[in-house]
């Protein structure tokens, strides 16, 4: 069994303090202008394979992988591995060309042959893997030659195009096995700018351009991502040049600035940060009680001392939608919460918690310990919801240790969001169909009849004006039965060598992924 991740983030981080790293450019020496970039980064996935990864597309497995389509500097979708793409009028017939001399990076052609087998085996996995949600509607895939593939939908499903971004599987590689086959997770191959050659689960990818890339073979000669989820080990690994660059926190920020041979990227993000709550305990179980906790927390202040401004307080899963309403009514308001559990029939005990029935407000609030920023909100939000009268333990836990228990959890800092459809935001984490229990990445078992509706009419219709009254009533719907109690929107920080040329700015996803969008097209000065 693995150790813990923050002990060998600890032990990481002063075994490069005590002999210093091979790869980087030797602490605070002059910045590298060539030969392999080394990236430190907090989070792992437990899969390199695309189609297991939920909406959220760690960096490895950004680069080795394309999809039909993809996103732009602006999020929108744009052509991928499809050079082109026909929709019909009633929007249940989708044709996609592919590009000419594709092939996957061991050598193989790529054909429609793949996006037929990617789909039919999502479809056919069902809940084993998350994203198979995306293709219910799919009811065939049709491949008249090996550059056409046509989809034949059911009903119209508005994120489709958005979907069809998802990695493609190579079916001479899988086959006659299981999508969620472990051997495929560690050695996969796609059709992205670069392929993995080296993988060593906890510690590192290595990964190198693929010649048959199809806009061209990227520029950098190797890519090595290091898997620290200490954020102080990756700050360490970053000042002595054991990495050239790292995802760093927000309160690191002023430290990075001090090593001369980085600059900070600050990107925006769709990625929050709130307090779920598991529907499975009882405490949780009156609406009253859970608005009552949106109205206690402070989030100014915790933007402002936590993330050091930068971020911006959330009220919504889509504040950074362009399908964002009318904000829901939380501010930090003690008055509203006297008035909304004293309605609920709760009454201050003589420690100044609130109490019915002898029993008070009492959950265990957790999170990943290794991660700094996540359990600075824990410790603010649950004195600042102690100070309001609930009865809160604070208690980070190792990040193997919370994988493991994720239905046993009270209540967790949790992060999501995408900058992509709204859908991809929404649907997953409070849809009744996606609970932890079928499957799905609905974490706390949150059901709501007028949830499930607004989710279902915002995703099977392309028109705007019915999306818009769809997402609008999913969020009243969230505001009056809260799922979280939400907290803040991130913006995200790497430090990268002042010799890299390329990063290009855009709104990025849950835990600042997506910003090795453009890798391929990154070089040194």
């Amino acid at each position: 069994m693995r150790k813990s991740a923050l002990v060998m983030g600890v032990a990481t981080a002063l075994a490069v303090a005590g002999c210093g790293g091979a790869g980087g450019s030797g602490g605070s020496g002059a910045a590298r202008s060539g030969g392999t970039f080394t990236y430190a980064i907090g989070d792992e996935p437990e899969t390199l394979n695309p189609v297991l990864q939920d909406e959220h597309i760690d960096p490895v497995t950004e680069m080795v992988f394309r999809g039909v389509t993809r996103h732009d500097a602006a999020n929108r979708v744009v052509p991928g591995l499809a050079e082109s793409w026909r929709v019909s009028p009633d929007r249940r017939t989708y044709t996609f060309t592919l590009r000419k001399g594709l092939t996957w990076q061991d050598g193989k052609p790529l054909t429609s042959a793949d996006v037929r087998f990617t789909i039919e085996e999502m479809k056919r996995a069902g809940a084993e893997v998350p994203l198979s949600r995306n293709f219910a509607s799919v009811a065939s895939v049709e491949t008249p030659d090996a550059t056409t593939a046509t989809l034949k939908l059911s009903r119209p499903f508005a994120p489709l195009l958005d979907a069809m971004s998802v990695g493609l599987l190579p079916q001479h590689v899988l086959q006659g096995r299981k999508l969620t086959d472990a051997d495929f997770g560690r050695r996969p191959v796609g059709a992205g700018p670069f392929r993995l050659t080296t993988y060593k689960p906890g510690q590192y990818a290595e990964l190198v351009p693929f010649d048959g890339y199809y806009e061209g073979r990227p520029k950098l000669p190797k890519i090595v991502v290091k898997y620290v989820p200490d954020d102080s080990a990756r700050l360490i690994q970053l000042k002595t040049g054991e990495v050239d660059a790292a995802h760093v926190q927000p309160q690191q920020v002023a430290q990075v600035g001090k090593v001369k041979r980085v600059r900070v990227e600050t990107y925006p993000t769709a990625d929050y940060r709130a307090l779920m709550l598991n529907f499975r305990k009882p405490v949780f179980a009156d609406r009253k009680v859970r608005q009552a906790m949106n109205f206690a927390v402070d989030r100014d202040a915790i933007v402002s001392s936590v993330l050091k401004g930068q971020g911006s307080p959330a009220t919504g899963p889509l504040d950074e939608s362009p399908y964002k309403s009318e904000p829901a009514p939380f501010s930090h308001d003690p008055a509203k919460v006297e008035q909304l559990m004293t309605s609920a029939g709760y009454a201050k005990d003589g420690q100044g918690l609130w109490a019915k029935d002898g029993k008070t407000v009492a959950f265990e609030l957790t999170t990943f310990a290794e991660d700094s920023a996540r359990v600075a909100i824990l410790n603010v939000s649950a004195t600042q919801l102690k100070q309001a009268g609930f009865d809160v333990r604070p208690n980070p836990r190792p990040r193997d240790w919370v994988r493991k228990h994720w239905g046993d959890l009270d209540a967790f800092v949790v992060g999501w969001g995408t900058p992509y459809d709204p859908d991809s935001s929404v649907y997953g984490p409070f849809s009744s169909s996606e609970a932890l229990a079928k499957g799905g990445s609905n974490y706390g078992s949150y059901s709501n009849p007028d949830v499930d509706r607004a989710l279902a009419r915002g995703r099977d219709t392309d028109d705007p004006a019915v999306r818009k009254a769809a997402y609008t009533d999913l969020q009243k719907a969230l505001a009056e039965d809260p799922p979280f109690v939400w907290i803040s929107y991130l913006k995200t920080d790497n430090a990268v060598p002042t010799t890299l040329k390329g990063p290009q700015q855009r709104t990025l996803g849950h835990h600042g992924y997506g910003f090795f969008w453009n890798a391929e097209k990154w070089s040194w000065s």
